[in-house]
């Protein structure tokens, strides 16, 4: 990692602080992880078509009086943009200049166009052979390698929708794009793997695929599944192996329980006042409570009914029982967990605060965060591409000459 790439770099904590990574892609998978790497102080030079950028600046709402779409600002903070046309000879060729002094290239394009443009790995690696060379995509080679990969679909063929929903409903789409968010995870991993490798290893080309990736993430529910031979069942908040762990009514709104052990299904029946629960033979073991499962339900539902959520969290806390109000995603920004916690972000785009959660995690000798707004479509191209081109060779890539 070169210090010339960012001043001010030995004074800047961050753990990837001097790292120029050159992000080439779009939509949420590879934002999200070039936005990771961003926080842990990444230069991160986002390259975008010319006129056009990235998909999502033009995927509504837009935030207060800007023009900035909630979608980018949301996983594109800390970032410099360029505008390049990667598919002209001058934008192939300026593109390869900031290659050669890159340390990471990300990408999720359809499988085989950087190489189309003659900007593959192979190609690169031939100017910089320390280069990690990142690619995102759908699938691994197989049957489906050329399948467009949107999260919906990848969601659909790696089994997590049909885990998810109302028994009695049909299968539903998890509620966080978590097809997406896994690769960007992964990636991220990858990323930081190879640069902490990379003085004995030299450079890498890594493969990130959204599919494989996410039937990972299917772990404990794989578990059960390749024991049983039987697909693990859609149960909406139940657990089929567990109860009581599921949502239940209250008086105003919706609270998670989550019992595993039978000291805390103990500590259960004092919280809802009722002892005798404890003492109920149906009720005396986990396996039991899951043969009555619909019983038990029975006798919870009226409870939780009559004690407001708030109400609820506070006896659960003061019997040590795991379980919480279910939020929404206005109430958890007023969450006094998050606001005391110093993970969200300053930013403020168009009137509106965005205190957006920055990189979550924590490092006794390392601070993390970006402090720079997501960028205008092209702000930072003069003074990237200025660094690597002559006057004359800027003005081509900016006539778009082939």
């Amino acid at each position: 990692m070169s210090d010339r790439n960012s001043p001010g770099v030995d004074t800047d904590p961050r753990p990837l602080a001097g790292a120029r990574v050159l992000d080439c892609t779009q939509m949420l998978s590879g934002p999200f992880a070039t936005q990771l790497l961003a926080d842990l102080g990444a230069d991160v030079v986002k390259v975008e078509r010319p006129d056009i950028g990235d998909i999502t600046r033009a995927v509504g709402p837009t935030v207060g009086d800007s023009d900035t779409t909630a979608y980018f600002a949301s996983v594109n903070r800390g970032k410099r943009s360029v505008e390049l046309d990667l598919s002209t000879a001058a934008g192939a060729a300026a593109f390869e200049r900031l290659a050669a002094d890159a340390d990471v290239l990300v990408e999720n394009y359809r499988p085989g166009t950087m190489a189309e443009w003659g900007l593959g790995y192979d190609d690169l690696r031939e100017g910089n052979e320390d280069l990690v060379y990142c690619s995102i995509s759908g699938f691994l080679d197989g049957p489906y390698r050329d399948l467009a990969a949107f999260d919906m679909v990848v969601q659909a063929l790696a089994g997590s929708m049909s885990t998810t929903g109302a028994e009695d409903g049909p299968p539903a789409r998890p509620g966080i794009p978590v097809g997406d968010v896994c690769a960007g995870m992964y990636a991220a991993l990858c990323v930081v793997t190879a640069l902490g490798g990379r003085d004995r290893h030299g450079g890498q080309r890594i493969e990130v695929p959204m599919f494989e990736g996410l039937v990972s993430w299917l772990t404990e529910r794989a578990g059960r599944t390749l024991a049983t031979g039987e697909p693990y069942p859609r149960m909406g908040t139940a657990h089929p192996s567990l109860a009581p762990y599921r949502a239940f009514e209250t008086a105003d709104g919706w609270f998670a329980v989550a019992v595993g052990s039978e000291g805390t299904w103990q500590s259960l029946c004092e919280a809802v006042d009722r002892p005798d629960l404890a003492d109920d033979s149906r009720f005396a073991t986990n396996a039991d409570r899951v043969e009555h499962r619909e019983e038990l339900t029975a006798e919870l539902e009226p409870l939780f009914a009559g004690r407001s959520a708030e109400e609820w969290f506070d006896r659960f806390r003061e019997h040590g029982v795991p379980g919480a109000p279910i939020r929404d995603t206005v109430e958890v920004f007023e969450d006094p967990q998050l606001r005391e916690s110093a993970v969200t972000s300053d930013l403020e785009i168009g009137g509106v605060d965005l205190p957006l959660v920055e990189f979550p995690a924590q490092f006794s000798g390392f601070e993390t965060g970006a402090d720079r707004a997501p960028p205008r479509l092209g702000a930072d191209t003069d003074d990237v591409l200025g660094d690597v081109l002559s006057a004359a060779e800027l003005r081509a890539v900016r006539d778009g000459e082939s």
